[in-house]
């Protein structure tokens, strides 16, 4: 008999893709109160690193993860992007269009591509996983590599997806029988690390921040030996929040199970609504403050008492947009219309297949 989903495992994407919502708001509307920046340092520090691994984890069956690779991930990546742009420049009429670099969440699909595309050739070379944290963190010297076909990040990831890759389900079940103390210990020393190298070595204003693994060192205002250190505490302060996370998450199925489903709908989809919020911004606050009278004379409602009021708004925001973009009817419409495209684009070459098999048959 097939083993079913792991419903702890679908909670965990379920949690991790509100996470991305959030986060994603929270960018758009630049806030950034002391709370909700210390919040986000952390977040930023397990979120993609563990989705990475979720992947690497699930992607076990290389060759056959490469052949679908094309059609899944390219085809969301060229209409997605290229849509997220056009609402973009409406609101910002001076953004430039390059095809070959991903806007915002966009990355990575393109990430996933490369990986599963070159992974059942890299699987050959002998010690793999440490020549990747090398590779990872001596890119971060080169200027050239970084948003471009999502290079940077694609290289700096990829050790997350070999340790989920190389993560056995006997493995998976120690992890998540760590006992919670230690769990909880090794979770906040990761938060500390990943707090205290954010505030002793402060990056370039307005460049990202060093943990998104998206540009090089210099361009982030960091030496190389900085730079080094930063992305060397996001790989031990990573798999520390991670692991508290796999111990924690329950394995009863709910509304985050749901969530964890449709995780990929919600990806896709999530940066719209959140474009037409920035766009008619001053619309939304006058909803809140109706709602608020006390906050009408804030240009962001909620920044009173240290970001609390902001912090339980957008986490609302978060879940409920998850929970609307992972319904069913939603997940359904989205999938059909991703096959739907690739039938379109893929038609020749299954006429040519068949063709072909016809004519061997023939000729046997």
């Amino acid at each position: 008999m097939a083993r079913g989903r792991d419903a702890a495992l679908d909670n965990l994407k379920g949690l991790l893709i509100i996470s991305v919502v959030y986060v994603h708001i929270y960018d758009m509307l630049g806030q950034k109160t002391p709370l909700l920046f210390t919040i986000r340092t952390i977040v930023l520090a397990v979120q993609m690193p563990l989705f990475l691994f979720l992947c690497g984890y699930f992607g076990k069956h290389a060759e056959k993860r490469r052949d679908a690779a094309w059609a899944e991930y390219l085809i969301p990546f060229l209409l997605f992007n290229t849509l997220y742009y056009l609402m973009r420049a409406g609101q910002e009429p001076g953004m430039q269009y390059t095809l070959l670099r991903p806007l915002n969440m966009y990355w990575f699909l393109l990430t996933l591509l490369i990986i599963r595309v070159l992974m059942p050739e890299l699987l050959r070379i002998r010690w793999l996983l440490p020549i990747s944290l090398v590779v990872a963190l001596l890119v971060g010297g080169d200027p050239s590599i970084g948003r471009d076909l999502s290079l940077s990040r694609t290289i700096c990831f990829l050790p997350f997806y070999l340790l989920g890759y190389y993560c056995t389900p006997e493995q998976m079940g120690r992890i998540r029988k760590i006992p919670l103390p230690i769990a909880w210990f090794g979770a906040g020393a990761g938060a500390f690390l990943a707090l205290w190298m954010t505030d002793i070595l402060p990056t370039k204003k307005g460049s990202s921040h060093p943990f998104q693994l998206v540009n090089s060192y210099a361009r982030q205002g960091l030496t190389p030996w900085a730079g080094m250190e930063f992305r060397l505490a996001m790989y031990l302060a990573a798999p520390l929040l991670g692991i508290l996370l796999l111990r924690i998450v329950c394995s009863r199925r709910g509304l985050l199970t749901s969530i964890g489903k449709g995780s990929m709908t919600v990806y896709m989809l999530h940066a719209f609504p959140m474009l037409w919020i920035v766009g008619h911004w001053g619309f939304v606050c006058k909803i809140i403050n109706w709602f608020m009278p006390s906050f009408a004379h804030l240009k962001y409602p909620g920044k009173l008492a240290g970001g609390v009021p902001q912090l339980i708004l957008l986490v609302l925001y978060s879940f409920l947009l998850s929970w609307l973009l992972s319904a069913p009817p939603i997940v359904r419409a989205y999938d059909r219309f991703i096959e739907e495209m690739k039938l379109w684009l893929f038609r020749s070459t299954k006429k040519q297949e068949k063709t072909q098999e016809t004519d061997n048959v023939q000729e046997n």
